[in-house]
Formats: C-alpha cells, sequence, structure tokens
C-alpha cells in the first residue's frame, strides 16, 4: 500500500508550494507526489511551463509525479490552460489528474487519474474510466465501506489502480461563488486573495461556537481533519492500493512519516493516532464517511 501527497487545496504562493513539494519529496518516504492548482484558476502561481519544471524538479527523488487540475471548470481560458497542463504531461511522460469530466476529455488518450472531484460511485462507471485511459481512480470521500466494497469487489479482475483520500479535510464541493471573498464583503473578482490568509482555510462555527465547515475560496471542506489510519487493516483487505494524504500547513512531514512507520509494521495503530493527534492540535478527528455516518462523527472501528 502505498503513501500519495495530494495536490495542495489550499493558496501558500507559488514559494511555499515550491518549498513544499521538495521537502514531501526528499525529506518524506511518500511514493506520490500530486502537484497543481484543483481549487480556483485566479490562484495559478505556477504557470503550467512551472509546474512541468517543478515535476522536472522533483523526479530524481525517485516519486512518481502527477499534474492535477481543475475540479470546477467554467471558462475559455481555464479550458485553455487544462490543455497546456495536459501538454506538459505528455511532454513529460506524466499523468494527469482530471477532477472534472471536461479534463476527461482533454486528457484522453493520456494516462489518466480520474480524481476524487469524479462521481466515480459504481463498478460500471470504474469500467467506463478504464476504456477512456484511466489508469487509477481516487474514490469520492462521502463513500462509505459497503459501498467502496461493492466497487472493488466488482472491477477486482481487471480494474485501474484504486486509491482513497485518507487523511486529511475533506474536500466537499466547489461553487462559482467565493466564499473567502464574500465574508469580506468583496466580490470574486475582485478577491484581493483572502484566501492566502488562511493557509488551512477559515473554519466557519455555528451559533453555538461548534466547527461546522471549512471555506477555502470557492471551496468547502470538513472543519474536522479526515482520518482513516484505524482502518487501515480494513482497507487492505478490500484491496485499496493507494492512501491519499492531502496537505496541510503543519507537521505533515512528521504525519507522513506516522503514516508510513504504521503501514510498515514498526508502530502500533494507538500510538500513530496518538502521534497524528499531537499534530492535529489535540483537535478531534472525522471518519462518519466511511462508516456509513454523518461525516463529522469519529467511529472507533
Amino acid at each position: 500500500m502505498k503513501i500519495a501527497i495530494g495536490p495542495c487545496l489550499f493558496d501558500w504562493g507559488k514559494k511555499a508550494i515550491r518549498q513544499f513539494y521538495q521537502r514531501m519529496a526528499f525529506e518524506t518516504d511518500a511514493e506520490i507526489l500530486y502537484i497543481g492548482e484543483v481549487v480556483c484558476s485566479k490562484r495559478y502561481h505556477l504557470t503550467p511551463e512551472e509546474l512541468g519544471e517543478l515535476a522536472d524538479l522533483l523526479k530524481p527523488s525517485g516519486k512518481e509525479v502527477v499534474l492535477s487540475t481543475l475540479g470546477l471548470v467554467m471558462s475559455e481560458g481555464e479550458q485553455v490552460a487544462l490543455r497546456q497542463i495536459a501538454q506538459q504531461a505528455r511532454q513529460r511522460g506524466l499523468w494527469l489528474e482530471a477532477n472534472d469530466m471536461g479534463g476527461m476529455g482533454i486528457g484522453e488518450g493520456q494516462p489518466l487519474v480520474a480524481g476524487p472531484h469524479i462521481n466515480t460511485y459504481n463498478a460500471e462507471t470504474v469500467h467506463f474510466l478504464g476504456k477512456i485511459g484511466v489508469k487509477r481512480v481516487v474514490l469520492p470521500v462521502e463513500l462509505s465501506q459497503p459501498a467502496m466494497q461493492a466497487i472493488l469487489a466488482s472491477t477486482a479482475a481487471e480494474r485501474p489502480q484504486m486509491e482513497l483520500f485518507a487523511f486529511g479535510r475533506l474536500p466537499l464541493t466547489f461553487s462559482a461563488r467565493c466564499y473567502t471573498a464574500r465574508a469580506f464583503q468583496l466580490s470574486k473578482s475582485n478577491c484581493q486573495f483572502k484566501c492566502g490568509e488562511f493557509p488551512d482555510g477559515m473554519v466557519i462555527r455555528t451559533q453555538e461556537d461548534q466547527q461546522y465547515l471549512t471555506v477555502n475560496g470557492t471551496q468547502t471542506l470538513s472543519a474536522r481533519t479526515y482520518n482513516l489510519i484505524q482502518e487501515v487493516p480494513q482497507l487492505r483487505q478490500m484491496g485499496v492500493d493507494i492512501l491519499r494524504l492531502s496537505p496541510q500547513s503543519q507537521h505533515m512531514e512528521a504525519c507522513v512519516a506516522i503514516w508510513k512507520r504504521y503501514l510498515d509494521g514498526h508502530v502500533a495503530v494507538d500510538e500513530a493516532l496518538a502521534g497524528l493527534q499531537e499534530h492535529n492540535g489535540g483537535e478531534p478527528f472525522c471518519n462518519g464517511y466511511f462508516h456509513g455516518r454523518p461525516g463529522l462523527e469519529f467511529v472507533v472501528p
């Protein structure tokens, strides 16, 4: 079972993004790195050419590098950028992660990853995706274990690699509106890049002062960090190939190390969970979707 570092969902700026992935490449035991903007085209701090150059910079680490694309393509300019990113992937022999069906069309004929924002809810969809060049499927984050099990069991004979979002704030929705700009009474066209002021998103609380959601520009995420480390034995039995850890601004190297040590059998699950809890600032985790429960719940297997 491999560890993948997903695309950064937050606005950290060009320099910080480059430094982050260099650390992930040369200072962690993750095997796969996803790079590229998924949330908002205004945050294209790296041009398609610069994205390709970053991939070249990371290659000596021996890790697989995948170029990720937008989860919601809404304009002709975004289509042009998507085509340019797909071209960079082709030129460099890299896989392309499509998070919008428009990306599937543009990337058809080259090795593709169906990202978690593609509605892969059944085995028939997995078969269809395999026919158009998808080599890996990242299952949607809201699927329950029985639903995942049904997909994996039905496609076991001949299927793409299966990846699962296993750690990080859950990416839930995209919108044409920018929630962060709206919170500061700004328009989307004049957002002043307010999302960059929140390196892990802006947490929204209820009137009872309970954490509810995280706002990240045009994206909504969970307020709690999703964590499936206790479910790893189940995931192995199900046939999951890759676990995705979503970037966070603090302690990411330490979190990757804990996951790696646990997967290799060097620490017990209780110790691994405690270590992740410490690096999460003591905040509660969630895993409810996996267990068919409300997403914000944390269920002990």
